[in-house]
């Protein structure tokens, strides 16, 4: 009986050393629950929200308005925590925190005493599940909304294309009305005195060269200043040649009607 109390007595010894040594290895808890362990040692996992540096401490921010937990690197950490790379390196990022957490202004942190109490942690698979729904998400509606744009733009172009079609064929209506106001205007016209002195007539093949759309200054370039000009308020004008020839320019001085020209 009494071996076997020593016996029992050696493994008791032997497993309360590992029980203690079990006991004071941090804890590992998320930022939410530093409030409940004010006071211990343990380690805290999550995502920095937000970064403050000042010339005193950086403060690392697990929820946006920095009102609860937070972890701190003070000045005398700089160099083993430089402002810009705590920024640049742990921002949006997963990290664990271990060291003691303590009350200040009513809120608990963790003041970071070397650079093995601040590491960065991986992607956990639901994390990276929910990051890739988002990305495909995003991705589809980007498609979705450039379908839209360029449904958009064909009807649209569409559009642009039937008005177009619109104005030409009104554009050619009011050519066609323009040359009969012109034939009516210049048989209304009074007849030009005579010539007494006609000139010769220009070559035949001058004669050929003038037709409806011929330019003003190209026909008198041809057939010379005529003897009589008439100008009408819409902006027409009928040159009068000899022999019974006459043109009728429209605004843009283009020939519309052509008296006594071989066509």
């Amino acid at each position: 009986m009494t071996v076997y109390i020593g016996a029992l007595l050696v493994a008791l010894a032997a497993v309360l050393p590992a029980t203690a040594a079990d006991d004071d290895k941090p804890a590992v808890i998320t930022w939410e629950q530093a409030d409940d362990h004010i006071g211990d040692e343990v380690t805290v996992e999550g995502r920095v929200l937000g970064v403050h540096c000042s010339p005193l401490s950086c403060l690392l921010a697990f929820e946006p308005t920095f009102n609860r937990f937070t972890a701190v690197v003070q000045a005398s950490s700089f160099n083993d925590f430089p402002p810009d790379e705590v920024d640049r390196r742990f921002n949006g990022q997963r990290v664990r925190v271990r060291g003691k957490v303590v009350q200040r202004d009513s809120k608990p942190e963790i003041v970071i005493g070397k650079k093995e109490d601040l590491t960065l942690l991986g992607e956990s698979r639901r994390e990276a599940r929910e990051r890739q729904a988002s990305v495909a998400d995003a991705q589809v509606e980007t498609l979705e909304r450039v379908a839209d744009v360029l449904e958009r733009v064909e009807e649209m172009t569409e559009r642009m294309a039937a008005v177009q079609e619109r104005m030409e064929s009104l554009l050619v209506a009011m050519e066609e009305r323009e040359a009969e106001l012109a034939t009516a205007m210049q048989a209304m016209q009074p007849a030009p005195p005579p010539s007494y002195e006609a000139p010769p007539r220009p070559a035949f093949e001058q004669l050929r060269t003038v037709k409806r759309g011929t330019l003003r200054e190209e026909a008198e370039r041809l057939l010379g200043p005529p003897e009589y000009v008439d100008r009408a308020a819409n902006g027409w004008t009928t040159y009068f040649y000899p022999y019974g020839r006459s043109i009728s320019f429209d605004s843009r001085g283009r020939a519309q009607a052509l008296v006594g020209f071989t066509q």
